[in-house]
């Protein structure tokens, strides 16, 4: 639900077309005076910036040409390089300078640039320039929401500078959904960018490094926004999937698809989700040891354990490693019923018959018992009976006989009661105050009754 009313204004407003004037640079004095303003630095980190400044600024005369260069040239200090050892430098230290111009109107800013660069530090610039992005108000409504204090301080702070530097918007409170649309399409386009390879590893790495991370400030903007009106649609609560689609041989493919869809219509997502994996995995290695297979029905019971085999060693993408025991199971488990489904429902281009079961599947970890045993804890109440204070007593007696977790004991109130036969922690209905007395003897027996002391 919205926290607030919202005006029909502000559901219909959609951004008007941005008129991107020509970069230019702002006149040598006025930099210089904002420079030579900034009294709480030290001099020689000033005259720094000035250097940069002016060998950026001759180095690149008309701004438009440096707007032109490819974006390596332009982000300047390019992925595993020191400050010291950098590719293009002059790029690299102009960025506060850079960022001026953004701030003043000078010149607006394209995505990828800005999310190559990795650090701006937009919000400190502002500072010193006098300019109040509005990001504060965000943040303590952010809090307001229950986000908490240091991710609704990043997401925003990270969300608001780039758009801001990309649209030159003088106040957030003129940023819409679209504006947030445009940066989520910025990053998924990332990967296509002929430069990509030049600033990201892989695309793998990216999707699931940076992109998710950005992706979760904009929606933590995005809710902010919404409750305030300034966002028509209600965010979108599930993260966008990366996952590529699934890519089997076309007969292969529409069996699968056909399958997925029935699955569909009695399975949570989630659940069809595992199953798609199973069947793209067993799809993928068929593709790539046996091409010469195009339909299920090829799919043998050797084909299938041969499979079954490489996953327990074949080191995963992500971590490098073989896959774990539960991960085989549900692949397995979703193959498994792939055959066993499409048998039942009489589908073609299937082997009409289940080629592997739970007992191909190895066998479930044994589970570490949840519980300390109780000739240890008989060892432990000694100590407990040596602790001189008894407000951490009584809280080693309340874990011992009520099994809570170090969280639920130290939110007990002060006048709670512990009732053992009905396995509750109760706040006390006595006036006054009441607290959990640690018996100095017979501690290993369970805790029984409190001591009420009378209020003062």
């Amino acid at each position: 639900m919205r926290g607030g009313p919202t005006s029909t204004a502000a559901m219909a407003a959609t951004p008007g077309p941005v008129r991107r004037q020509r970069p230019r640079h702002c006149p040598e004095q006025e930099y210089v005076r904002f420079v030579r303003s900034q009294d709480g630095f030290n001099h020689h980190y000033l005259n720094a910036k000035l250097r940069y400044y002016r060998a950026f600024r001759e180095r690149w005369p008309d701004l438009a040409t440096w707007f032109a260069e490819p974006l390596a040239k332009r982000v300047g200090r390019l992925p595993g390089e020191s400050f010291h050892r950098l590719s293009f430098p002059a790029s690299h230290r102009a960025r506060p300078y850079l960022t001026y111009l953004g701030l003043r109107g000078y010149a607006t800013f394209d995505y990828p640039w800005m999310f190559a660069v990795g650090q701006l530090r937009v919000h400190d610039q502002a500072a010193l320039a006098g300019i109040d992005l509005g990001t504060a108000p965000l943040v303590v409504e952010a809090l307001a929401l229950g986000y908490s204090s240091p991710a609704a301080k990043q997401a925003m702070h990270w969300s608001i500078a780039r758009i801001v530097l990309r649209n030159g918007l003088p106040d957030v409170a003129d940023i819409t959904g679209e504006h947030i649309t445009e940066v989520l399409e910025a990053i998924r386009l990332v990967p296509e960018d002929p430069e990509f390879a030049a600033c990201y590893p892989s695309a793998e790495q990216f999707y699931e490094g940076p992109a998710k991370c950005w992706i979760t400030h904009l929606h933590q903007l995005e809710v902010v926004l919404f409750h305030r009106g300034q966002v028509a649609v209600q965010p979108r609560k599930l993260m966008p999937s990366w996952e590529p689609p699934l890519e089997l041989q076309p007969r292969m493919q529409a069996v699968a698809e056909e399958w997925l869809a029935a699955r569909r219509l009695t399975d949570a997502p989630s659940t069809v989700d595992k199953l798609e994996l199973a069947v793209r995995v067993f799809g993928q290695w068929l593709g790539e040891h046996h091409p010469g297979i195009t339909t299920f029905a090829d799919v043998t019971r050797p084909h299938c354990l041969d499979w079954i085999g490489h996953i327990a060693e074949a080191p995963a993408p992500t971590t490098g490693k073989p896959l774990g025991v539960m991960s085989r199971i549900q692949r397995i488990s979703g193959l498994s019923q792939f055959f066993r489904d499409t048998a039942l429902w009489q589908y073609e281009d299937v082997p009409g018959h289940t080629l592997i079961g739970a007992g191909d599947a190895p066998k479930y970890p044994r589970k570490v018992p949840r519980f300390i045993p109780e000739q240890d804890l008989d060892r432990l109440m000694p100590a407990i009976d040596a602790i001189a204070c008894p407000f951490q007593r009584a809280a080693l007696l309340v874990a011992r006989w009520s099994g809570a977790r170090r969280t639920e004991i130290r939110r007990l109130p002060i006048d709670c009661q512990w009732e053992r036969d009905r396995a509750a922690v109760l706040r006390s209905t006595v006036p006054g105050r009441c607290v959990v007395k640690a018996p100095s003897r017979n501690t290993g027996r369970p805790l029984t009754r409190t001591w009420r002391v009378p209020s003062a």
